[in-house]
């Protein structure tokens, strides 16, 4: 299997962490603004949240989600012309097909989620990102954690890395950014992966497991870390902002 292939195949997979994805929601929604641009947003699943709890109920909100892949965009535009035809219309929500496109008035929030580690050159990625945003605005993105889990299945869909939260917030401040917001996420799906990815060499995801992940271990895990932010975790959620 290719690296798209096992890419498209994981994000069809991905689709169904409705809890997983809820909670990552959840934790960027106090830093969305009104002008967002979502980079890499694959076939739409994240960009749904987007839509559904924050540009529907604010009239003021835009979003415009960049996607380079030819064959994900395809997807992607289906999908929200399908379903959100009022707002593609009135002009608040536009997919585009490219890696990323300035605004002339500048974004206020770009979001990134599962994206900078399939870049090769984040440092360069984040820079761009800086210049694009306006005085003020924030940059928002969610990667997979420490590289000592980084296994078979990272390296089948294209991922360069794993993250270390010291190491992204060194990558965000040379950005540009200052960093308000740096938490690990998920500290109880570590062990799974390392078992089945790392030591089990799992080049995909297992459908059964990860909607059981899902129903029982992301609530939990979401309850745990309200009760006291972890200090280790699957995952990490980083967000900078860009000086006035």
């Amino acid at each position: 299997m290719t690296e798209h292939e096992s890419l498209t195949a994981s994000l069809d997979k991905l689709a169904a962490l409705e809890n997983y994805y809820r909670w990552v929601f959840e934790e960027i929604m106090p830093f969305l603004g009104n002008r967002l641009a979502e980079i890499g947003a694959g076939t739409g699943t994240f960009t749904e949240f987007l839509i559904t709890a924050h540009l529907t109920p604010n009239p003021a909100a835009h979003l415009v989600a960049f996607e380079p892949s030819e064959h994900y965009y395809r997807k992607l535009h289906e999908k929200l012309r399908g379903r959100y035809p009022d707002l593609a219309q009135a002009g608040r929500l536009t997919a585009t097909h490219g890696y990323f496109q300035s605004s002339p008035e500048g974004f206020d929030t770009i979001v990134m989620i599962n994206v900078l580690e399939h870049i090769e050159h984040d440092l360069e990625a984040v820079q761009t990102v800086h210049q694009s945003l306006a005085p003020g605005g924030t940059y928002i993105a969610f990667v997979p954690a420490l590289q000592w889990l980084y296994s078979p299945f990272d390296k089948a869909v294209g991922h360069y890395r794993r993250y270390e939260r010291t190491h992204l917030e060194e990558v965000f401040r040379k950005g540009g950014f200052t960093v308000v917001k740096a938490k690990y996420m998920d500290c109880l799906g570590v062990l799974p992966w390392y078992l089945l990815n790392v030591l089990g060499g799992a080049q995909s995801i297992n459908p059964r497991l990860a909607r059981f992940y899902d129903t029982w271990f992301v609530p939990v895990t979401k309850w745990a870390e309200r009760l006291g932010e972890p200090c280790v975790g699957k995952n990490i959620l980083m967000v900078g902002r860009k000086a006035v």
